[in-house]
């Protein structure tokens, strides 16, 4: 007699289904199916587009660029006693599978960025022994369903995209991607470029301006005094900044959003200045320049400097009970005597828009040089308010 053999064993045991959170090389705890899905449906599409023809055959040509990106669904409930070696009843262990996919997932990907790290470096995989396929994924739904038939159960469905077919595939390396070091360097580059303009700005505006309108004169020189001050400001980011142990400052985030909303009005005006007809191609390219730098300006606090989360720590306001501090609690505060409610307001800084110079921000960088380019006038209006409603 032949011996045949045994047929593969797909116990949940033995091949589990889990979603595992990678945090840029550090992988959390696994949360595991201890109940197999009722339902899972793997599609797997390819990349491929049928061009019928004109002709009397049924004939058609095909663009096939390979295989797509899959997407797998999956159904089921987390049960309802205690699952054997986990210590979680149904109700604790969808709890944990909710938080990790629809919660701790996108949480990860918020504190990459908000510490300036590459967000792509954070990953879900979802690894299903039972099937032979690992995954990095993206969940797109998570739906919770109760039902009056099965009252105990929490069930759930789950849609998943996947971005990567292998959780081995390195992620893509994004060789300009900013950081701080890089950032002050490149905004002392911009700082020396603003200073040599300070003194040509003002003659390459007016005549620039001349093929418009003579009468226009006058905005040149106000051009020319907010150039001066968008340099002032940017001088203040790069002392505030290399000053402080990090950029994760109250004073650095107000003068860097500052900076960077300074930085959107210089790049609209400029361009359309720029975007004067019959202009000499000498005056069109110092311009440029100019228009350029603010750009630059605007890269470095979009990649490198970008303001940070930061939250006041009050905790030395609150004092302590009395005789606290002799039995492990509290110490007494370092504010005693002190006033408690100045020390609670948040150092603002040395800069400031007022109202009229903030709406005329907000509309100088909201227009579209090309397509709805602002008239000069208007142009001079706001940025004389800029000029005037800016404190540093």
């Amino acid at each position: 007699m032949l011996a045949t053999p045994a047929p593969t064993d797909q116990r949940a045991g033995v091949r589990p289904i889990s979603f595992v959170l990678d945090a840029a090389g550090s992988l959390g705890a696994p949360v595991t199916l201890n109940v197999r899905p009722e339902d899972l449906t793997r599609n797997e599409p390819a990349r491929a587009t049928v061009h019928q023809t004109l002709g009397r055959d049924t004939t058609g040509w095909v663009d096939h660029f390979g295989e797509g990106l899959p997407s797998v669904t999956i159904a089921g409930h987390t049960g309802w006693r205690h699952a054997m070696g986990t210590g979680m009843d149904g109700v604790q262990a969808f709890q944990a599978l909710n938080y990790l996919v629809a919660h701790a997932y996108p949480q990860a990907k918020q504190s990459a960025i908000d510490r300036g790290s590459d967000p792509a470096q954070v990953k879900l995989l979802f690894v299903d022994m039972l099937d032979d396929f690992a995954w990095s994924v993206v969940p797109t739904n998570f739906v919770l369903r109760r039902s009056k038939s099965r009252p105990l159960l929490m069930q759930y469905n789950i849609s998943l995209q996947a971005v990567s077919t292998s959780v081995d595939n390195a992620v893509i390396s994004l060789p300009f991607f900013g950081n701080v070091a890089g950032g002050l360097g490149a905004l002392d580059g911009v700082i020396a470029q603003f200073t040599s303009f300070e003194g040509q700005v003002g003659d390459w505006v007016s005549r620039a301006l001349d093929f418009v309108d003579r009468g226009l004169a006058p905005i040149a020189s106000t051009v020319k005094t907010f150039v001066s001050l968008s340099n002032r400001v940017l001088g203040a980011v790069n002392t505030v900044v290399r000053g402080a142990r990090n950029v994760i400052t109250g004073t650095a985030n107000r003068l860097i959003g500052i900076a960077s909303d300074l930085a959107s009005v210089g790049v609209n005006v400029f361009r359309t200045i720029n975007n004067i007809r019959n202009l000499p191609s000498d005056l069109k390219a110092a311009i440029g320049r100019v228009a350029s730098a603010y750009n630059e300006v605007v890269c470095i606090f979009s990649n490198s400097l970008r303001p940070r989360k930061t939250y006041e720590d009050y905790t030395g306001l609150y004092g302590a009970s009395n005789c606290s501090s002799t039995t492990g609690g509290r110490q007494d505060s370092p504010y005693a005597n002190m006033n408690a409610f100045s020390l609670m307001q948040p150092d603002r800084g040395g800069a400031s828009f007022s109202s009229s110079a903030l709406s005329s921000v907000t509309a100088l960088s909201r227009m579209d040089p090309v397509l709805a380019p602002m008239p000069f006038q208007e142009v001079g209006r706001h940025l004389g308010n800029v000029v005037v409603g800016m404190s540093l």
